[in-house]
């Protein structure tokens, strides 16, 4: 997503090297997709890239892509339609068949596929292309990546949105966590996720160290 910024001194290195080392999947010649989930702030963009960063490290072939670019309406508009009605907040706010979609064509060795990017800024989704032919790993984060079909493996963020709110105090986007309302539809993806953490094949607790489930 256009407008997300990246602090190299938050990736978690050593947990991605521990996964490579832990996980056979990693060594897979077959093309392999990685769900990284968790609420708002837990590090699900930070670990994606420190993974994708050791991934190349060993000559793998990685690519990121952001569940955030695949919601059906731009931040502005779908935080309008949630103050319409509150009970919209969930998996449904996702573009899931167009994520399954590409997971399917990715693993069928398809080439240049298109794709969005929002740009959170100015509130809009805009279409762009991905050349995916020569990509190994694709790793999808984002809240309801659990949600999504033939995934190969799971990796969980165990931060909830309480123990995040400090770290979203400073990134301080749009005023977020000092909003009642954002709250509320924080806890309602809390109760959504809180499920589906039992797919995780591993995770990564309050202090960042990896689990393994």
């Amino acid at each position: 997503m256009i407008g997300e910024i990246i602090n190299q001194d938050l990736l978690n290195l050593n947990a991605a090297k521990a996964l490579l080392s832990t996980f056979e999947v990693f060594d897979d010649p077959q093309k392999i997709v990685v769900a990284i989930a968790g609420e708002s702030g837990s590090g699900k963009t930070h670990m994606a890239t420190a993974l994708a960063k050791e991934l190349f490290a060993n000559k793998i072939q990685t690519q990121i892509l952001h569940m955030d670019d695949f919601f059906k309406l731009p931040p502005a508009s779908n935080h309008a339609q949630r103050l319409t009605d509150i009970s919209q907040v969930g998996p449904q706010e996702v573009n899931l068949e167009r994520l399954n979609a590409l997971i399917s064509a990715f693993k069928s060795n398809a080439g240049n596929c298109s794709i969005p990017t929002v740009d959170y800024y100015q509130n809009s989704i805009a279409e762009s292309h991905l050349d995916l032919s020569e990509v190994q790993v694709l790793i999808i984060e984002g809240t309801y990546t659990f949600f999504l079909k033939d995934t190969n493996f799971h990796l969980f963020m165990s931060r909830d949105y309480e123990q995040t709110k400090e770290l979203r105090l400073a990134r301080n986007r749009g005023n977020e966590a000092q909003d009642e309302f954002i709250e509320r539809v924080l806890r309602i993806e809390h109760e959504i996720i809180a499920g589906s953490a039992t797919k995780a094949d591993a995770y990564i607790d309050y202090d960042f160290n990896l689990q393994i489930k």
